[in-house]
C-alpha cells in the first residue's frame, strides 16, 4: 500500500468532513470550496444517470445538487466521504429530473408505448393525441411511487430487471411484480376510448 497516498486521502476526507460540519452549522462560505472540489464529480454523476440532459438543464441540476447538499448537511455522517455523499445526491437529483420529464420525452411524443401494451396508431387525431398524453401523465402521477419508479426505470431509462433491482435495493421478483402492476394500473386509469383502437373497438 502507498502510505503517502493513504495519508493524502485521509487528509482530504478530514478536510471534506470539516467543510460539511461548517455547512451543517449554516456557514455558507463552505459552499464555495465544496463546489470547486466536487462539482466535476457531481456533473459526471448527473450525466451518468441523465445522459440526455441538455447543457442548460445540467447547470440547473448542478445548482439543485448543492442546494440539496446545503439543506441536508446536518444529516451528513462524518467519515462517509463528501464525494460519495455528493455522488448520491447527484444521482437522486438526476433520477428525480428524469421522473419529471420522462413522460414528455418518452411518451408524450407518441401515440402509445409498446412496452406498456399500447399499439402505435398513426391515424390518431391531434385532439385525441393531446387527450391521451394528458391522460397518461395523470395516470402515471396517480401510480404509487414504488410502481412509478420501476415503470420509469424500465420504460424510460431502459434498465434491465436486475439493474432496476440493484438501483432500488429490491429483489428481481419484486421488480417484475411492481412492473406488472404498474402497467396494468396504467391501462386501467387511461380511458379506453383514448387508447389506440379503443374508440373503434367499442363502436363495433
Amino acid at each position: 500500500m502507498d502510505v503517502g497516498r493513504g495519508q493524502e486521502e485521509a487528509a482530504a476526507d478530514q478536510a471534506g468532513d470539516a467543510l460539511m460540519a461548517r455547512l451543517a452549522a449554516r456557514d455558507r462560505t463552505a459552499l464555495a470550496p465544496l463546489y470547486l472540489r466536487c462539482s466535476p464529480l457531481a456533473k459526471r454523476a448527473l450525466l451518468r444517470f441523465a445522459p440526455e440532459c441538455a447543457t442548460s438543464d445540467l447547470e440547473d441540476l448542478l445548482q439543485d445538487v448543492f442546494v440539496a447538499l446545503f439543506e441536508g448537511a446536518p444529516r451528513y455522517p462524518a467519515g462517509v466521504g463528501v464525494e460519495r455523499w455528493i455522488w448520491g445526491i447527484a444521482a437522486n437529483t438526476a433520477r428525480h429530473w428524469r421522473r419529471k420529464t420522462w413522460v414528455r420525452r418518452k411518451l408524450l411524443g407518441r401515440q402509445g408505448d409498446p412496452s406498456m401494451g399500447m399499439a402505435r396508431r398513426s391515424e390518431t387525431s391531434p385532439e385525441t393525441a393531446v387527450a391521451l398524453r394528458r391522460a397518461i401523465k395523470r395516470a402515471i402521477d396517480a401510480l404509487p411511487e414504488e410502481q412509478r419508479d420501476v415503470l420509469v426505470l424500465d420504460a424510460a431509462e431502459g434498465f434491465s430487471g436486475e439493474e432496476i433491482a440493484g438501483i432500488l435495493g429490491i429483489r428481481h421478483e419484486t421488480v417484475r411484480t411492481r412492473l406488472f402492476r404498474a402497467r396494468r394500473r396504467l391501462l386501467e386509469l387511461v380511458p379506453d376510448q383514448l387508447l389506440p383502437g379503443g374508440a373503434e373497438g367499442s363502436a363495433r
